[in-house]
């Protein structure tokens, strides 16, 4: 029987990272992995705290396809990230809820599990629109997002609360169909700079 790939959490395998679907026995390790810097910029709500059984639970029950980041070379659980407001219908989906550990955030393998997802959504899903969605505040993250070539489509205004209460400024990233090729170029590029 095939594989419904909209439906389906993937399992994504790279060379330094392993992206495979979240269990609820995964929760020990994301807490290791967890430090209070990791979700500064999430939305307000359970996934913006440290993962517990009860957040992770509430991850995997909703519509998103979420994933865990194993560092390949240890087998450490290093962070998650999902795929979600996924309409086969417009070939659209977005990338987020991501986060890595202290330990490795900055390594390749942030870019590669980007290439991982990408390839994912453009190449088996055939989507047409691969959207991020960044917190204006969020510098680093802004940052290696325009990096890679993604095109910043505009600002969503008071679009959600912070954390702590405060009213986020969403900025609207995107990579289309048409732009995958350079965006993937780019990608290939930063991973092998940071392994040199």
């Amino acid at each position: 029987m095939a594989i419904d790939h909209w439906t389906t959490t993937p399992t994504l395998r790279g060379e330094r990272v392993l992206l495979r679907p979240t269990v609820l026995a995964d929760v020990d390790g994301l807490a290791r992995a967890y430090d209070v810097e990791t979700t500064r910029y999430f939305l307000y709500g359970s996934q913006s705290g440290p993962p517990t059984e009860e957040s992770v639970a509430e991850a995997l029950a909703s519509d998103r396809q979420v994933l865990t980041q194993v560092e390949a070379g240890t087998g450490e659980i290093v962070g998650t990230t999902s795929i979600y407001n996924m309409s086969e219908l417009h070939r659209r989906v977005t990338v987020g809820y991501t986060w890595l550990s202290a330990r490795v955030r900055g390594s390749a393998i942030n870019s590669e599990s980007k290439l991982l997802l990408f390839d994912h959504c453009f190449e088996r899903l055939g989507a047409v629109r691969v959207e991020l969605n960044v917190d204006e505040k969020n510098e680093r993250s802004r940052r290696a997002v325009q990096a890679i070539g993604a095109t910043e489509e505009g600002a969503l205004r008071r679009h959600a609360r912070r954390t702590d209460g405060s009213w986020r400024t969403t900025i609207v990233y995107s990579v289309i169909d048409q732009e995958w090729p350079q965006v993937r170029a780019r990608l290939v590029e930063r991973i092998n700079r940071r392994t040199r």
